[in-house]
């Protein structure tokens, strides 16, 4: 059980009984580094007998890595003639397998007081690395859920307060279009009263401030119907339909003029079930915004294909495109860039979009603008209306 070098100092019999019967391995070395004393702990841990390793040092069993690891700690012991203790150190066991190991290693000194021996004892903490390491993962992982739950709790949040915004600016809109549209035929009547009764002899500066009024009128009714449709997003009355015919109907629908052209990209799209009235009103927002991009002239292009299990359909202009400074905000109500537009839009089209199961969004860079519209082919769950009708 243990070398001849080492009986002088203890009974080496009675001392490895000892050491035996101690869970913890436990093994000593002499000044030449070789194993004269081991406990079965040790010999079990590492995966060899007892016979094998007296006599030996660990470069015989171990990796050179962790054979000089362990020898340097040794030769720190011999040299200080103090206690080391390592916190951490890997060994590999005979069968392949890993251990982590909490070590300590104390001089054993002889009769005339010469450290002569080393004696570690080891804490095999492999399980609890194992164990440390498994909870730090969950807690990462548990971290991230967090993160990601807070996101979305932050995002439901900001959706919410949106919504209620949007359902009070609804209810807003809706009653004081109604109101403003009355005076606003009074005005209209009056005017034409005007013109019938002035004639063709009327001087150029009544007949310029006639105009001034019908402009004015014509624009304030078209700030009422935005306001109007977008306070009447309802539940969506879907029917089997192409959009082909939507686009049809939309530009039958939208005074596009001369100079500007419309190319359409429309081949071979499948049906799908949405509200065409609906869609016809999202869709043709998107035409009469690109349009109004185009005062000097210019193309339109609208363009559709199938993605997968949606169909996209998508409104591009030749136009400035849309400034840099709005594009995160330019779904909000009341975000535009038009002297006469109150940026409600685009809100109603999104609406009327979402409605269908759909999304909308804004996908244009640094030439023209354009906004991308999928729809799924199959009927989606109707989305109830975010403002209520009016």
């Amino acid at each position: 059980m243990a070398t001849r070098a080492f009986q002088h100092l203890v009974d080496p019999v009675f001392l490895g009984e000892i050491i035996d019967h101690i869970a913890h391995p436990i093994f000593i070395k002499d000044q030449q580094f070789r194993w004269v004393l081991l406990n079965q702990a040790f010999c079990e841990m590492v995966g060899y007998s007892r016979e094998q390793l007296l006599g030996k040092s660990d470069f015989d069993f171990f990796p050179e890595q962790e054979a000089r690891f362990f020898r340097a700690k040794d030769v720190e012991m011999f040299s200080s003639s103090k206690p080391v203790f390592i916190d951490e150190e890997p060994i590999t066991d005979g069968h392949g397998n890993r251990h982590i190991l909490a070590t300590t290693k104390v001089p054993l000194t002889g009769p005339d007081g010469r450290v002569m021996y080393l004696v570690g004892i080891i804490h095999d903490i492999t399980q609890l690395k194992t164990a440390q390491d498994a909870l730090r993962e969950a807690n990462a992982a548990l971290d991230q859920r967090v993160a990601e739950r807070t996101a979305e709790l932050h995002r439901a949040r900001d959706e919410l307060v949106r919504k209620e915004r949007l359902a009070v600016l609804g209810r807003l809109a809706g009653g004081v279009a109604h109101q403003i549209r009355n005076p606003l035929g009074a005005i209209t009547n009056a005017a034409a009263i005007l013109r019938r009764e002035l004639g063709p002899d009327a001087n150029e500066v009544v007949a310029g401030a006639l105009q001034v009024i019908h402009d004015e009128v014509w624009g304030a009714n078209r700030i009422i119907t935005d306001l109007l449709d977008y306070a009447r997003v309802r539940r969506p009355s879907r029917t089997k339909l192409e959009l082909r015919s939507v686009v049809d109907r939309v530009l039958a629908l939208e005074e596009v003029p001369r100079i500007v052209s419309v190319a359409l990209e429309l081949g071979g799209l499948p049906q799908i079930e949405a509200d065409f009235e609906q869609l016809t009103g999202a869709v043709g927002n998107l035409v009469r915004n690109a349009v109004e991009a185009l005062p000097h002239g210019g193309t339109i292009t609208i363009r559709g294909e199938r993605e997968d299990t949606m169909v996209l359909l998508a409104v591009r202009d030749t136009g400035p495109g849309v400034p840099a400074s709005i594009r995160e905000r330019l779904f909000q109500p009341l975000v535009t860039t038009k002297p006469l537009g109150i940026g409600l839009g685009l809100t109603t089209a999104r609406s009327l979009i979402e409605n269908q199961g759909g999304t909308l969004r804004e996908c244009g860079g640094a030439e023209g603008a354009c906004f991308e519209i999928r729809l799924p082919i199959q009927p989606a769950p109707a989305v109830v209306p975010i403002v209520p009708t009016g």
